[in-house]
């Protein structure tokens, strides 16, 4: 415990100590004062103002202690806790929040670790992305139109070499776009716009 903390015992202490010294100085006024009777009035006076002051700094004491103690307990300011006085958060039955990632002035969804979440099931454009010191690096721009695994990518050895081999940096990013032969010419548009702007490592397929 610190000395502030001890600062309130050391006060009574030190209060018990004076009215002590007063009242053997009360005591001593009277053993000296022998058949003067105004010494020992005096001595009487002081002796009973030492008592008086004893049993004021007791009360103050208690008061103080009793405070303290129920404070401690939180009988005072802590209230009893009800139970089912409020009904459960229905937050916590709410789906996680989306996440989003800016590639190219266009807001994908993830970044999702690729080891866990490497099947494209819907068409779109795609990134896989490598972390590094706690940023990402765009290291593949692709296109899919049907459900495929990207672990067996052929790319997917190219990936692992501009991330240091490490799999558990490598991240998948998705724009979400149509389906349809009339909508593969958008996707295709969109997937080279966005390679001339950042220029990834790994080529598509076609340019090996």
């Amino acid at each position: 415990m610190s000395i502030f903390e001890n600062l309130p015992i050391f006060i009574f202490l030190l209060a018990f100590f004076v009215i002590f010294v007063i009242f053997i100085f009360g005591g001593f006024v009277m053993l000296k004062a022998g058949s003067d009777v105004q010494k020992i009035e005096r001595g009487r006076k002081i002796l009973l103002n030492s008592l008086y002051i004893l049993l004021i700094t007791l009360l103050i004491t208690f008061v103080f202690f009793l405070v303290t103690y129920l404070l401690q307990k939180g009988e005072v300011l802590k209230p009893p806790e009800v139970p089912g006085e409020f009904p459960p958060s229905l937050a916590a039955g709410f789906p996680p929040a989306p996440q989003f990632i800016e590639i190219g002035e266009y807001y994908f969804n993830g970044p999702w670790l690729l080891k866990k979440n490497n099947v494209m099931d819907k068409a779109g454009v795609f990134t896989i992305l490598c972390k590094k010191n706690g940023e990402y690096d765009i290291i593949y721009i692709g296109e899919n139109e049907k459900a495929s695994r990207l672990s067996e990518h052929s790319q997917y050895r190219c990936w692992l070499e501009n991330c240091n081999q490490e799999i558990k940096n490598l991240y998948l990013a998705v724009f979400w776009m149509p389906t349809g032969e009339s909508d593969y010419a958008a996707r295709r548009e969109f997937k080279e716009e966005l390679e001339k702007q950042i220029n990834p490592p790994c080529p598509p397929p076609s340019e090996e």
